[in-house]
Order: structure tokens, then C-alpha cells, then sequence
């Protein structure tokens, strides 16, 4: 019989908890339940709302976390919690803790997500021994790689989303010259994220001398499917060409000829736009190289709680 885990994907704003449960290297999910930062002075108070609700005392968990982790310890830059593992340990009674990256998590769940968790963006014959990409826009512009090796699958946490923003047409030169004017240095996630995408807005805004509305990252895409405002939707449109223009770069400089999967918040809210847009096109405009990433099939994460699976998986390996 296997031992109950208590994962959780945490983020500056909500906690996804659930139990999870490894059985001859099968995962399954239960009793999944967000709570708001804003509702719980601590991750902990959290943790123990979730635990009282279900009713279970697991002593085995992993929490991924949407930032960098640096001696077991978290904090978020958009909220008041701070996530340590060693208190979290000792709180829930548990005997042992391990904290990782969101991403990272998102790209260890990836083997163990049922296959209606995905739609097929882009078709590719794939290569079995290159690696897949792990791509997404959410709070950052999260990236990984799944690896194999002879003794199998090892994931590989990158700072991807970091790498400086390329622009070729004119509007995308002047929309990072805009992002400039508040950050000298303009990446790729100052653009392909949340605050990306209100970034772009705001930018295309000034440049079309629109009086500006202003729009947070989820009511620019709501703004978009509804089509209240053109700006709006352009700037989504923007944000799914570049999101493939990076992604295909991606490719390009990593190997990962073994496809491409899609997560983070964003994408899934969007759906019919993004799978509408000009990725694809974008994606695989890569002049001689074309053909290098037309391999690499695309695929989406539409299910929630995916990062969970990647939690349970990170237990499960230590454990055997």
C-alpha cells in the first residue's frame, strides 16, 4: 500500500493542496483544494485548513513553489507569505519536506498526466532521445527541460525566461522601447507573463495614442475573448506570436527536438485565441532552421493541479 503525500503548488496569490498517492510508479490526485494567501496569515495556517478538511495526517510532502529556493526557504515577492521548510516540517508533523521549483514540478508531472490533461497545438515526429521543453507564461515566463538518460528521465530547472527580448518588427522594437523606459534591460519575461502581457498593453496603448484603460493581465484576456477592447485583443494576439517566437528559440538552443509542452495560468484562459493565433507560424520561423523545429511536436496543458503530479513524482523517485 502506498504512504499519502501532501503536495501543493504555491504561489504568491493561491495554494493548490491535494493528496496524492504513488502506486508501481502510477500517481493519482485527490481531494485537490485552492486557498487565497490573502485569507491565511501563513502557508502553514493554510496547510493546516487543508489537512483539517480532509481529514488526513500524511508525513511525506512536497511543495512546489513559484520562485527561486534558496536554502529551503521562499519568499514571494507578491505576497506577505514566506514558505520554510524546516517549519512547515516541524508544524505538520512530518518526516520530511522537499521544496522545488514550480516549473520544475510542472516538468516532472508531465510522464504522469493522463492524456486528455493535453491538446495537440503543433503535430512533430519528435526525437525520443532529445529533450522536451517545458515553456509557460504565469507569474514569470517558467521554463525546464525533460532529459533522458540511460537510467531515465531527469529534469533540468532553467532560468530561460530571462534571456534578453528580440524584437524584428517595428511595433515590437517600439514596444520594447517602452518597457525599457522602466527596465533598462528587457527580457523576454518582461513580456511573457502577467505583468508581459500588461506590459504590452500598456505599451501599444502610447503607441497608437489611445487614451489608455487600465487593464490587469486577466482582464486584457477576458477583454479579448469578449472583444470590448481592439487594443486588448492585439496585445494578446502580440503575446501569443512572441511566446512562439521564444519558444521555437528555445528549441533552437536547448535540442529539444523532443517537443514541446505548454503550461502555466495564462494559455489555458485563452485557449481558442492561442490555438488561433500566429504561434505555430512564429514558432517555426526560423529560416534555415525551419525544418530543425517543425520536429519538435507542441502540446498544451489544459488540466489543472499539474505541478501536483510533479510534486508526487519528486517524492516517489526519492523514495525508491
Amino acid at each position: 500500500m502506498s504512504e499519502a503525500i501532501l503536495v501543493a503548488d504555491i504561489g504568491g496569490t493561491n495554494a493548490r493542496f491535494a493528496i496524492a498517492e504513488a502506486t508501481k510508479g502510477a500517481i493519482s490526485i485527490r481531494d485537490a483544494q485552492s486557498f487565497r494567501a490573502e485569507d491565511f496569515e501563513t502557508v502553514r495556517d493554510a496547510a493546516d485548513a487543508y489537512l483539517e478538511a480532509v481529514g488526513e495526517k500524511p508525513v511525506h510532502a512536497c511543495f512546489a513553489a513559484a520562485g527561486p529556493i534558496t536554502d529551503d526557504r521562499v519568499e514571494f515577492t507578491n505576497s506577505h507569505w514566506r514558505l520554510d521548510a524546516a517549519e512547515i516540517k516541524s508544524a505538520l508533523a512530518l518526516k520530511d519536506i522537499r521544496l522545488v521549483n514550480d516549473f520544475y514540478a510542472l516538468a516532472a508531472g508531465v510522464a504522469h498526466l493522463p492524456d486528455d490533461a493535453f491538446v495537440q497545438v503543433k503535430g512533430g515526429i519528435g526525437d525520443a532521445n532529445a529533450p522536451t521543453l517545458v515553456i509557460g507564461p504565469g507569474t514569470g515566463l517558467g521554463q525546464a527541460l525533460i532529459v533522458p538518460t540511460s537510467t531515465g528521465l531527469v529534469v533540468i530547472s532553467t532560468e530561460g525566461g530571462h534571456v534578453t527580448f528580440a524584437p524584428r518588427t517595428d511595433e515590437e522594437f517600439e514596444v520594447m522601447k517602452f518597457i525599457a523606459r522602466e527596465h533598462p534591460r528587457v527580457s523576454a519575461e518582461r513580456l511573457l507573463s502577467g505583468r508581459g502581457l500588461v506590459n504590452i498593453h500598456r505599451a501599444l496603448c502610447v503607441i497608437a495614442d489611445t487614451p489608455r484603460v487600465s487593464l490587469q493581465a486577466n482582464e486584457i484576456t477576458a477583454a479579448a475573448i469578449d472583444g470590448i477592447y481592439p487594443i486588448a485583443a492585439k496585445a494578446v494576439d502580440m503575446f501569443c506570436e512572441l511566446l512562439g517566437r521564444v519558444a521555437g528559440d528555445a528549441v533552437l538552443a536547448t535540442g529539444a527536438r523532443g517537443g514541446v509542452v505548454l503550461g502555466g495560468g495564462i494559455l489555458p484562459k485563452i485557449r481558442e485565441i492561442f490555438l488561433a493565433s500566429k504561434f505555430v507560424e512564429r514558432f517555426l520561423d526560423k529560416g534555415r532552421m525551419r525544418d530543425y523545429v517543425d520536429a519538435a511536436p507542441v502540446r498544451l496543458i489544459v488540466s489543472e493541479g499539474a505541478a501536483l503530479y510533479g510534486a508526487a513524482a519528486t517524492v516517489s523517485s526519492q523514495a525508491n
